[in-house]
């Protein structure tokens, strides 16, 4: 585990409390040397899988996976990795089931971000705290609350807010090359891909961190709650304020032991 990585999960411990592992991921070229053990789909697991459900079996599990063009059950990351040609893809058949106009199909898939043909030869996901390569950029999952406090601590030292932006599919498109084409932390809307095949729950968001912002995000969180502006899990001030406690409950109180204004 690298240092940088090692900081990281242990700042996101801290101030995010996130149910499930962080996730490093790094695309591979030709040739990269593996510096750990990973489970491939078709090698170790027996089937192909969808690289979300390898995202899922990281963070959840703890397994170190690797994808390579022959494991993806799913063919839209094939398409994001750069593995096929997009030009079936981008023809726009897919998006029928969210668009009635052929030239807004068209439109839709031509957005989703990808890398050219051939530059990437696998994509390798691992838990943050096992990950024994340098990643290029980490994912996180949590809860709308703690999803927040990211987006404060990448807004450190930058202003305008964290843009994100979401069709509500394809959401492996972000952080396979949006994120890392951007060089921004980018929050994401799990789409269905993820929730019927991979197990992403429904209070779940999630939070992609290029390697080059780790420190800036880091520094962000922790001064945003020296300040007390805010923090995570959130403080519940409705402790410090006097119940409404039904009339009717007081009948079991003698009438010289009922509250009120002793002076």
């Amino acid at each position: 585990m690298n240092e940088a990585s090692s900081r990281l999960y242990e700042v996101l411990q801290e101030h995010c409390r996130f149910a499930t592992v962080p996730v490093a991921v790094k695309l591979a070229k030709k040739g990269d040397a593996t510096p750990q053990k990973f489970r491939r789909p078709l090698a170790q697991v027996g089937k192909r899988l969808a690289v979300c459900q390898g995202m899922t079996l990281a963070r959840t599990i703890g397994w170190s996976m690797a994808f390579g063009n022959d494991d993806h059950a799913c063919p839209l990351p094939r398409v994001f990795m750069g593995h096929i040609a997009p030009d079936r893809f981008l023809e726009g058949g897919l998006g029928e089931f969210y668009q009635d106009d052929p030239g807004c199909m068209k439109i839709m898939e031509a957005s989703y971000p990808r890398w050219p043909v051939d530059i990437y030869h696998e994509i390798w996901l691992a838990p943050l705290n096992r990950c024994e390569f340098v990643p290029d950029l980490v994912v996180a999952y949590g809860n709308p609350a703690q999803i927040v406090a990211l987006i404060q601590g990448a807004n450190f030292r930058q202003g305008p807010g964290i843009r994100s932006s979401s069709s509500g599919r394809y959401g492996c498109s972000f952080w396979i090359a949006g994120v890392l084409q951007s060089g921004d932390c980018t929050y994401m809307v799990p789409g269905p891909g993820e929730r019927i095949f991979a197990g992403t729950q429904d209070h779940e968001m999630s939070f992609a961190i290029p390697y080059q912002k780790f420190g800036q995000i880091m520094d962000g969180l922790k001064y945003i709650r020296s300040r007390g502006a805010y923090r995570y899990p959130v403080p519940n001030l409705a402790v410090l304020s006097e119940p409404q406690i039904p009339e009717k409950y007081y009948q079991i109180v003698p009438p010289a032991a009922l509250p009120g204004d002793n002076g």
